[in-house]
């Protein structure tokens, strides 16, 4: 069913609620982690400080980290660029074409390229985040992998995502009268309910 593919395992309000603890208490040990409006506003190419000493902090705790974008370009350099001269070696995915499944498995090469053991059983467990239903969540789970739904950083977006949102919010409400839709603690809908 489509709606279930829509709904995210976990929700957070900010990346920065994603600790590495929190990661390893829930077995994961990857994030594929989408840019705009996520890692930073969309029409920014600057990646704010608390983001930069979160990415250092998940590197340094032995937290695997892929970039991905729909986007690329000048805009992309300088994030990539940014993120160098702040010691990260983080690869950055763009043009990725979310939410098809073949944006996941390029995701997936960046990490066994980083000798992270990504295989078809995918021995790293890999939790993707972002801010969109429709391309994050949903690309994530036609990919196999859980998904983390975030509250964007702006609302400074392009027009169809505008569209995608006005969906978003119906969706949204659906799931949570449902009780379907995580909260935005980071526990799962079957934790919260203690299944």
């Amino acid at each position: 069913m489509m709606i279930e593919k829509l709904n995210p395992e976990y929700r957070f309000s900010s990346i920065l609620n994603i600790t590495p603890d929190w990661m390893r208490s829930e077995g994961y040990e990857a994030l594929l982690l989408d840019v705009e409006n996520t890692l930073l506003p969309r029409n920014s190419a600057a990646v704010p400080a608390e983001h930069i000493a979160w990415l250092q902090q998940m590197r340094q705790q032995g937290i695997a980290v892929v970039l991905s974008s729909n986007n690329g370009g000048a805009r992309a350099r300088q994030i990539k660029e940014q993120l160098q001269a702040n010691a990260l070696d983080v690869p950055l995915l763009t043009w990725a074409g979310k939410p098809v499944p073949r944006a996941y498995t390029k995701a997936f090469r960046l990490l066994e390229e980083r000798d992270e053991p990504v295989t078809a059983e995918r021995s790293v467990r890999i939790l993707a985040v972002g801010d969109q239903l429709f391309t994050d969540v949903l690309g994530a789970h036609l990919s196999g992998i859980p998904a983390v739904w975030l509250r964007p950083l702006s609302q400074n977006d392009f027009i169809g995502t505008k569209v995608l949102r006005l969906l978003e919010k119906q969706i949204s409400r659906y799931l949570d009268k449902k009780a379907l839709l995580p909260d935005e603690n980071g526990k799962s809908k079957e934790s919260r309910d203690g299944t």
